[in-house]
């Protein structure tokens, strides 16, 4: 019968702090590309790529530290940010 092991005692890897600030950076991207004033000029294209890019940066980040778990958390947020934004805008404010 196999033994049960305890893993209580465990510390868990703590997020790297340059992983949250690239984390925060890619929130504060995405709310840039939002029209606040309704004006309707469209952002650049290539502002488009910086939450991305600052997900990314965040994952390289914590795998560099060893915080293999925070590096797809950030990468997986960078990546997740602009569909989560346009749904969010097409149901709030229509197409």
């Amino acid at each position: 019968m196999a033994q049960m092991q305890n893993t209580a005692g465990k510390t868990a890897v703590r997020c790297p702090g340059w992983t949250l600030v690239m984390m925060a950076l890619a929130l504060a991207s995405l709310l840039v590309l939002v029209d606040w004033n309704g004006t309707g000029v469209a952002k650049p294209l290539w502002m488009f790529a910086f939450p991305l890019a600052f997900g990314a940066a965040g994952g390289i980040v914590a795998a560099v530290k060893k915080a293999h778990g925070w590096a797809a958390v950030s990468a997986g947020f960078g990546i997740i940010l602009l569909p989560i934004m346009t749904t969010a805008i097409t149901l709030f404010q229509g197409p």
